[in-house]
């Protein structure tokens, strides 16, 4: 098992949440209660035949809905294109050209494919990558070598790299607090926020404690997110996150330590 240091560290004051969304007129409901960073998804390539079997979401988007988002006043869009191959250029330069503020590129398994990708983007725009496979965790110390902006883990495609069902086991394991050790100040996110009260089935206050424990600064809201809030005043609900990350910049080392005890009780189960 990868050691899970408990690092001491000042946490960021909010948790930026990035809301997958192409729709400008839910991208405009989101600014309303609170939420102004946005991912407009490309990536579909080969992604369906990798995630068969696997409880995952596949919905690429279009540069019209980019460009109809970008042109939101007050978003700050981000555009996740496919995996590095031949057409990657051009999806870079289409996203740049709709006026977005960075892209991510995801299932990165080498470093000059990240490397690369950099070149295209030129300090145009914020470059950020996906890390999501074995290959890119053992080459996470290069990686963090270059001027990347950003960098998430991808459970469940990680959890697919290594034939497994159950996408916390990189958590149990230790995996993620390792990437995110070795990436230093590149700003880290991983996993996803909902109701902080809700979360299935990893409770995400469980996953706020780790996020805070090993110094993320973002998550992704997706699915649960959405499907939450349809019942739910969603200002009420980002408010909640926000509270709960402001309480969790205040824990003592002890209650980190017991935090986490919790958050491998609830692990253990499933990881076995």
């Amino acid at each position: 098992m990868i050691e899970n240091p408990i690092e001491s560290h000042p946490l960021s004051a909010s948790l930026e949440l990035m809301l997958f969304e192409h729709e400008p007129a839910l991208v405009h409901q989101a600014l309303g209660f609170g939420v102004n960073v946005f991912l407009v998804d490309w990536e579909s390539r080969d992604k369906a035949g990798r995630q068969a079997g696997f409880d995952t979401e596949i919905n690429p988007s279009t540069l019209d809905n980019l460009r109809k988002v970008c042109a939101v006043p007050g978003a700050k869009v981000w555009c996740r294109v496919n995996s590095w191959g031949p057409w990657s250029p051009e999806e870079i330069e289409s996203a740049i050209s709709a006026g977005v503020l960075g892209v991510f590129l995801p299932m990165v398994r080498r470093v000059d494919e990240a490397e690369r990708f950099l070149e295209v983007i030129g300090g145009r725009c914020e470059a950020a990558i996906l890390i999501e496979t074995l290959e890119a965790v053992a080459a996470v110390a290069e990686l963090a070598r270059l001027p990347l902006s950003r960098v998430y883990f991808g459970l469940n495609d990680f959890a697919i790299s290594r034939n497994r069902q159950f996408i916390f086991d990189a958590i149990k394991e230790g995996v993620v607090a390792h990437v995110r050790k070795e990436l230093g100040g590149i700003a880290f996110g991983f996993g996803g926020a909902t109701a902080v009260d809700l979360g299935s089935p990893v409770p995400c206050r469980r996953l706020l404690e780790e996020m805070a424990r090993i110094d993320c600064q973002f998550t992704f809201l997706r699915r649960s997110f959405k499907k939450d809030i349809a019942h739910r005043d969603p200002a009420e609900v980002v408010r909640g996150i926000q509270d709960y990350w402001r309480v969790l910049r205040d824990r003592p080392p002890a209650t980190v330590q017991a935090d986490l005890s919790q958050l491998m009780a609830v692990l253990e189960p499933r990881c076995a």
